[in-house]
């Protein structure tokens, strides 16, 4: 039987400031450990059973962050935070319809969230005259909304404009969205980074221990351009442990640059690579790891990691993992562009802030990833995302041949995380859909400055060769 606060409030505070310490440094399963004895006693404190489920929910393990968040709203059915964590989690896992009845559980409690109302407008596009837009419509003209809530509004707003076949609003307020939380961005970086990787990096040959190593299979590409959808597809095969879109090894590659620099050796993006010992390779190679798991063990399976812009550090990858298999998904650059506008404007996506920004970064991205096609060899597919969502069956077949793994059905059906069957009415996203490709016709016009910036059609046009090819 529960009993609520068991432990003295000093404890529980205690251990909340150690567990909040580990989960800020992904290390989740410790951050369980901790909170473990007091969850044993049938502890009831809303803290601990939220972090509990934050925990299960960042290892991947929805079941048990779902079921943990089902306690959480049967004793505490009012808090309608605690509901819209659910529906979040809910979503993450496919079950639209369990997600659909916990946002309206906001609702109930809050008919003026703009997280839920706007979470569930995600889901499936309100229709322009539904009671939902006109709320949000009328939230929009408030005041005292807050940057980040008029950002989710305004996009929300613009997939209701986009559905209804109003181009020039719709793209009118999926750039109001971007301007709200607008935040700095240097392209240059980038540029810089694929500068160095061009002129210095080689393949580390597989060692005779490699066989002891994790398998792994790193995808990336652009923001929007399918890394999520492969994640999806990848992760519903049963030899996958899958850790999704993380930053695990950007943060493992910043790590590597301060402990060179402190050390008083070459610290930039690419020349520290005949700098480390086989000891400080094999110290950042358990760094990677325990972010990337968040103290789980993968249990022999092949470790998928996709992360959009983390194509630009397989270098970095395949030095830590010289076995490991990549794959770089190539989508049709004006429908990337637009996807990337209309993208969840909190997901910290700084680039599609500016055209110009799109475009730098789209041109580096394709020149680091032809690059690295030439130099990782076989290790490394590149996946046409036309092709993918064309023939699914086919392509998803050589996708997990490459990846060394049988074909399982079961990865035809990536979980879905919006209603499919209105998927054409729809922009942002990366689903299993033909009708999710050819969108950015109908903003040709409002898309000239990124084609321009790009180089015009004679660069698009390249690009639709290059990608021909890969069919």
């Amino acid at each position: 039987m529960l009993v609520e606060n068991s432990h003295t409030p000093d404890a529980l505070t205690e251990a909340f400031a150690t567990v909040d310490g580990l989960m800020a440094t992904g290390k989740f399963a410790r951050s369980l450990s901790v909170m473990l004895p007091f969850v044993q006693s049938g502890e009831l404190d809303l803290g601990l059973l939220e972090r509990t489920a934050d925990c299960f929910f960042e290892m991947r393990d929805y079941d048990n962050a779902i079921k943990v968040m089902r306690h959480v709203v049967e004793s505490y059915p009012e808090d309608a935070a605690a509901w819209g964590k659910l529906g979040l989690m809910l979503q993450s896992k496919g079950d639209l319809s369990g997600a659909t009845q916990a946002f309206e559980e906001v609702l109930k409690r809050n008919p003026n969230s703009v997280p839920a109302l706007t979470a569930l407008n995600g889901i499936e596009t309100f229709s322009v005259d539904s009671l939902y837009a006109q709320r949000m419509l009328a939230l929009s003209e408030r005041d005292d909304l807050d940057s980040n809530h008029r950002a989710l509004i305004h996009n929300a707003l613009a997939q209701i404009a986009h559905a209804s076949g109003e181009a020039d609003v719709a793209f009118t307020l999926f750039q109001s969205a971007r301007q709200e939380v607008a935040g700095p961005f240097a392209p240059a970086i980038f540029d810089e980074m694929v500068a160095e990787q061009e002129q210095m990096f080689e393949p580390r040959p597989p060692s005779e221990d490699g066989s002891m190593l994790p398998k792994f299979v790193f995808v990336g590409g652009m923001p929007m351009a399918g890394t999520g959808l492969v994640e999806r597809i990848l992760a519903k095969h049963p030899g996958v442990f899958s850790v999704g879109e993380n930053s695990a090894m950007s943060r493992t590659h910043g790590a590597i640059r301060m402990h060179l620099a402190k050390t008083n050796r070459p610290c930039n993006y690419w020349d520290w690579m005949d700098q480390l010992s086989a000891e400080e390779i094999d110290i950042f190679r358990q760094y990677y790891l325990e972010r990337a798991l968040g103290g789980q063990v993968a249990g022999g399976k092949t470790i998928v990691d996709a992360h959009p812009l983390g194509c630009l550090e397989f270098a970095l990858a395949q030095f830590l993992f010289p076995e490991a298999k990549f794959i770089f998904m190539s989508r049709h650059p004006m429908d990337t562009a637009l996807a990337n506008i209309a993208s969840n404007v909190l997901n910290g996506n700084a680039l599609a802030s500016r055209p110009e920004w799109i475009a730098n970064v789209m041109r580096t991205v394709y020149a680091s990833a032809t690059n690295y096609a030439a130099t990782l060899g076989d290790a490394m597919r590149m996946q046409s995302y036309a092709a993918l969502v064309e023939a699914p069956k086919a392509q998803i077949s050589t996708l997990l041949e490459h990846a060394g793994l049988d074909f399982q059905e079961a990865c035809l059906s990536p979980v879905a995380l919006c209603d499919l069957d209105t998927i054409g009415k729809k922009l942002g996203q990366e689903e299993l859909s033909p009708d999710t490709q050819g969108q950015w016709h109908a903003y040709e016009e409002h898309l000239q400055p990124v084609l321009d910036a790009l180089g015009g059609e004679r660069w698009v046009e390249a690009w639709e060769s290059f990608d021909a090819t890969l069919r």
